[in-house]
């Protein structure tokens, strides 16, 4: 047996095996996951392409139609050439890529505003053995951001628009077999500029440019089913009638016949269960012209007791077409079918198969830390997999329809699915846009049609977001584009949802577009935009009263985080970990306290890739429940003790490891009583600050160091908080929860260990001996740099401590990329004004940092400013723009002496406008 053979026997069923468990308890199963398909997929697929293209050979296989990647060595170039498409184009100096692929992977990451938006090309020489003769070639493109033009031996095989769907080209008569001359040339000219008629036209995520998904050459008999349908495949499959007690199939295709006669075929239609038994048969004759094609349409007739399908149980059945000319199998296709009922009530929710059900879910781009848009198959299963490991049972695709095998693991898991298309922010009022505009809406319809998670299509999200100002005309023309689409997605899918996703603003309801889809998807960010967490169930309740005849899905709603940043007063818009999981959990309760609403997506289940963000990390939306490389942040697991039906516990903090925080005492201790005291030197000091634990249990109790701080109720919130007092040094935390006050097994507990950093409040404290102290200036957040130092919250200061006087803090802008420095939350904060630092340390010597960025102003001679450290001008005439330039990270460095307990004394003395300063670092020297 040849090895190819091996590899494709040993590779589909490692991905019937690919997903583990799917119900396996708490946090593990997803790292576990991950980490088994991260091991062992890439090389038993490498191994499985590479066998069926040895040598760039691509022979017959088995069966009547046959696919085989052609995922490996493509030449790449990251540049518009003229002749590439030639077979005699030399390609020597390109570089080898595999597929999927994109080339911004690195430059829409970087510190260089904008990324490589244009063409590239990709190539490849393909021998296909003679044994093909006869058969009909097709190469099927998975996608390709966003304009492709595909070339076979320098002839045009198709020209495709649109960056997140398949599409297929014939490419029969422009093939070479055997060794004729030299094989084949395949060109891809792809290109991801800007283009006024093709969506997205912005939006909040990188456009990747590239061939980032699957590419496959097909092989079918002159007899087949249709390829060239819109990239489906070519089958349509509807379940007229269903219930729990029977069912009918509607089954629905095109033949196409290249021969030069009529042909009279056979089509069949087999429906098996999941154990591969025959639950219906479906069988009729229809007459195929010469070169032309023909439809069908099936009926089966009722099949009792159907396994419904669900999201506690994904019940798949297959639905196997077969072609017969004569006695011949000519062409075989199989599909996915799930027999399930849907509805949505505007007072109600969500009922599926006629029970109520909650949808509770979250929303997915596509993207991965270093790799873009070019993710594998295996990663896109993993993500699947730990969001279901989480307990959701509702994904929106956002914002644009994903790659095939998303569609296939959701049917799998049990993940309901909304789809859409990438209209965001705004439209182009044009002919040409309408129609590629259509054009995608009808290829995500048709390709994705036969899945059972799919129950929503939707084809816009925030239009009304940009535009030429929002003019009645423009306006009405997008009313219209709306209508367009609506009017043509229930003409393709009468038996699934319209939807479409809006912002918080009146101008939906005025232009009447919210009137057009089925369901109203809102996306609502009070208290992180702007307002507070309880303007969100304010504007839900109000929406419900105007509209009361609306379906209303929660669309979006988070808060950007950065696990480097916490806080014990978290505030809007300051990116700590505290203030994510504040907002979640308020929204979560608002959700739930109204029935009308039919469930929620939050945003996002993943960071992703923003290149013209700022933030906290630049680059990067960081709404994420998870991290750009899937490190599930402590807010994931507050949704698991939400939704999981499996045991969860989890000690919300493990984002904050280290902390750090001024030691308190039974009393006020100060010097003087401490040299007194016959205490030990530390056992009576400690800081107390919550730790929170999210959990199922309905009991949970917490330890800390093996002493128990007692046991809590966990009421529907899914959690409780304790006050911990933190010792200076390492603190083992550990969680145990109890079901019906017995304790069970250690499984049954979390356990996490945090390094605490006392900070004395007197900094002359002999019980604590001063070392260092960095200042996050103008910010109540501390944050942790790559370094492991931890910048304390800024503070007024208070006598023996530290802290500033006067001075306002300035809190960031929306996009703020600080060049030279990944700390850049240090530099986007700062104290503005004329004002002081004080540091009452003991005397000794020192080195003071003093970071500074001008962020706010675009001219010299705007801000000049002197720094006096001890009455010593360190900096004189500090000009950062025309010195640095702006969102420059500067870092300045003094060594002096503290003496006559004097401490350190820090002054800005403004000369032109208003000094600013970032962060301060107070080291002492050995």
């Amino acid at each position: 047996m040849k090895l190819a053979t091996i590899a494709s026997i040993i590779y589909p069923l490692l991905l019937m095996t690919s997903t583990g468990p799917v119900n396996e308890p708490n946090h593990r199963q997803a790292a576990k996951t991950f980490e088994i398909q991260q091991r062992f997929f890439p090389a038993v697929r490498e191994l499985f392409t590479q066998m069926l293209q040895e040598n760039q050979i691509i022979s017959n296989l088995a069966g009547p139609r046959s696919r085989v990647s052609l995922n490996n060595s493509w030449k790449f170039l990251r540049e518009d050439v003229k002749g590439a498409e030639l077979p005699r184009y030399n390609d020597a100096g390109w570089s080898v890529v595999n597929l999927p692929h994109t080339w911004n992977a690195e430059d829409a990451f970087d510190e260089v505003p904008g990324y490589y938006r244009g063409a590239g090309w990709y190539r490849k020489t393909l021998e296909i053995d003679s044994n093909l003769k006869g058969k009909n070639l097709f190469l099927y493109f998975e996608a390709v951001n966003q304009v492709a033009d595909v070339f076979v031996n320098g002839k045009l095989a198709c020209h495709h628009e649109g960056g997140y769907s398949a599409f297929a080209c014939e490419v029969t008569d422009l093939v070479n077999f055997g060794g004729e001359a030299g094989g084949n040339t395949i060109a891809i000219k792809a290109d991801n500029s800007f283009n006024e008629n093709i969506a997205p036209l912005s939006a909040d995520f990188t456009f990747y440019g590239g061939i980032y998904r699957d590419v496959w050459l097909i092989a079918t008999e002159p007899l087949h089913i249709n390829v060239l349908d819109f990239a489906s495949p070519g089958i349509y499959i509807d379940t007229p009638t269903v219930s729990e007690e029977r069912a009918t199939v509607r089954i629905r295709g095109t033949v196409v016949n290249s021969t030069a006669e009529n042909k009279q075929v056979r089509v069949k239609n087999t429906i098996t269960d999941a154990r591969g038994k025959t639950v219906a048969s479906l069988e009729s004759s229809v007459n195929v012209p010469t070169n032309g094609k023909t439809t069908f349409e099936q009926l089966s007739e009722s099949i009792n007791n159907p396994q419904l399908w669900s999201t506690d149980n994904p019940y798949l059945y297959t639905v196997a077409t077969n072609i017969y000319d004569g006695d011949s199998v000519v062409d075989i296709v199989e599909n996915p079918l799930g027999f399930r009922w849907f509805s949505f009530d505007a007072e109600k929710g969500f009922f599926i198969n006629g029970k109520p059900l909650k949808l509770q879910g979250t929303n997915r781009h596509q993207d991965y830390k270093g790799m873009g848009s070019a993710v594998s198959n295996e990663i896109h299963r993993s993500d699947l997999q730990m969001i279901k490991d989480m307990g959701a049972n509702f994904l929106r695709l956002a914002h644009y329809p994903q790659d095939p095998v998303v569609l296939q693991t959701a049917d799998q898991l049990g993940l309901i699915i909304w789809e859409e298309i990438p209209l965001v922010n705004y439209i182009t009022p044009s002919q040409a846009f309408t129609e590629t505009s259509k054009v995608m809406l009808t290829e995500m319809i048709r390709q994705h049609y036969n899945h059972p998670s799919v129950l929503m299509w939707g084809y816009m999200n925030e239009i009304f977001l940009k535009g030429p100002e929002k003019t009645p005309e423009y306006q009405q023309k997008t009313l219209e584009l709306a209508q367009i689409l609506e009017k043509l997605l229930r003409q393709e899918d009468p038996t699934r949802t319209s939807v479409m996703a809006m912002h918080r603003i009146p101008l939906y309801n005025e232009a009447g577009i919210a009137d057009v889809p089925q369901v109203v998807g809102w996306n609502i960010y009070a208290g992180w935009y702007s307002g507070v967490f309880t303007d969100f169930g304010k504007f839900l309740d109000n929406q419900h009263e105007k509209f009361p005849s609306r379906p209303i899905i929660v669309s979006e709603y988070g808060a950007d985080s950065d696990s480097r940043l916490h806080s014990l007063n978290p505030q809007r818009r300051d990116f700590t970990a505290e203030y994510q999981r504040r907002l979640h959990e308020s929204y979560l309760q608002q959700i739930e306290a109204r029935a009308f609403v039919a469930g929620s997506s939050l945003w996002n289940q993943f960071d992703f890739g923003v290149e013209d963000r700022g933030g906290s990390i630049p680059h990067l939306n960081q709404k994420g429940i998870q991290t750009f490389d899937r490190q599930p942040k402590d807010i994931y697991f507050f949704y698991q003790a939400k939704f999981s039906k499996n045991p969860v516990i989890y000690i919300a903090t493990r984002e904050w490891l280290q902390r750090s925080g001024s030691a308190q005492a039974a009393g006020k201790i100060n010097i003087e009583e401490s040299q007194n005291s016959q205490l030990p030197a530390k056992s009576s000091l400690s800081t107390v600050q919550p730790v929170e634990v999210y959990s199922n249990y309905p009991k949970v109790e917490l330890f800390v160091n093996n002493q128990s701080l007692g046991m809590k109720e966990i009421d529907s919130s899914r959690q409780a908080t304790w006050d911990v007092p933190f010792q200076n040094g390492i603190n083992v935390i550990k969680a145990c929860g109890f079901q019906n006050n017995s304790f069970s097994k250690e499984e049954t507990c979390d356990r996490v260990e945090i390094n605490f950093n006392e900070q004395p409040l007197n900094l002359a404290d002999p019980l604590l001996p001063f070392k260092e102290l960095a200042v996050n200036a103008g910010s109540d957040a501390q944050f942790i740099d790559d370094n492991g130092i931890i910048w304390e919250p800024d503070q007024e200061y208070q006598p023996g401590s530290w802290g500033y006087i006067a001075g306002e803090k300035t809190p960031p802008a929306e996009v703020e990329n600080i060049r030279g420095t990944t700390a850049d939350p240090l530099y986007q904060m700062m104290r503005t004004g004329t004002h002081r630092y004080r540091f009452d340390v003991p005397d000794g010597e020192y080195e003071i940092e003093l970071l500074f960025a001008e962020r706010l102003l675009k001219e010299a001679n705007q801000r000049v400013f002197n720094v006096k450290i001890n009455n010593q001008i360190l900096l004189d005439n500090l000009d950062l723009f025309k010195q640095y330039g702006m969102f420059q990270a500067v870092n300045q460095t003094f060594k002096l002496k503290a003496v006559e307990g004097k401490g350190i004394e820090i002054q800005l003395i403004a000369g032109i406008g208003e000094p600013v300063m970032s962060g301060i670092r107070v080291r002492r020297l050995p």
